[in-house]
């Protein structure tokens, strides 16, 4: 049973995460790409740090830990994920997307261990976000924090939040609607990026929602989502140095 104080919270926190979130993300992201923002990438980093966890300690607080970290499922809301071969498929795509993150992931930890020269190829993909990504080591500290408040947080509010407000209270959508509902949402988090960006970081939550619907608990999203934001530091050149181009 919801009091209308705890109602009105989850409201106001469904339009942060829809309206204000993605605005001010925007608006910031923007300062920073045309070089006018006063705050600095770790002036960013500090204050996105800052929200996304205020906000989660808001629906942890509206919700309770339970709601937001687990997901039952009942036999009608995900009937096509009992057909096998969707299933066997969309486990299939699961296992590709984790071989796909994790092993350049172990290929770069190695090169690093062994000292074995890196041509960083992967780091040009990431030119058109050298604007927020961390150039030296303070930046990349700070940024190693986004990492792993975005793992976290993230899931709990895109998954575990909106699942439950979109699905169980106060809108009863069909938990697949739901589902594809929270993934835009999460997408348009990442408007700053581009059209592309917001449809790759839109299929990417819709992974983790799956998984998170498959597994009943956010631990592997989490842990994946974070490997993904981890992923960059490996890929970045290191601060201050000159790595070789192929």
């Amino acid at each position: 049973m919801h009091t209308h104080a705890e109602a009105l919270i989850e409201h106001l926190l469904f339009f942060f995460l829809l309206v204000v979130a993605p605005a001010w993300d925007f608006h910031y992201m923007r300062q920073l790409k045309l070089g006018r923002s006063p705050r600095g990438k770790i002036g960013v980093y500090k204050t996105l740090c800052t929200w996304v966890w205020v906000t989660t300690a808001i629906a942890w607080a509206a919700l309770g830990f339970g709601p937001l970290f687990f997901i039952r499922p009942g036999p009608s809301d995900i009937a096509w994920l009992d057909i096998v071969w969707v299933r066997y498929l969309i486990e299939a795509v699961l296992v590709l997307f984790v071989i796909g993150l994790l092993l350049p992931m172990g290929i770069a930890v190695w090169k690093n261990v062994t000292n074995t020269p890196r041509n960083y190829r992967s780091a040009d993909a990431l030119k058109p976000l050298e604007f927020i990504l961390p150039a030296t080591m303070r930046e990349r500290e700070w940024f190693t924090f986004v990492c792993f408040t975005a793992g976290i947080c993230e899931e709990l509010l895109f998954r575990g939040f909106l699942l439950y407000y979109l699905h169980v209270f106060p809108w009863k959508l069909n938990l697949t609607v739901a589902l594809v509902v929270a993934s835009v949402i999460f997408g348009i988090q990442h408007l700053y990026q581009g059209i592309a960006g917001v449809m790759q970081s839109a299929f990417l939550g819709f992974l983790f929602g799956l998984l998170f619907l498959l597994t009943g608990n956010l631990l592997a999203p989490i842990l994946l989502h974070t490997a993904a934001d981890l992923r960059v530091l490996l890929m970045l050149r290191p601060a201050g140095a000159e790595a070789a181009r192929a």
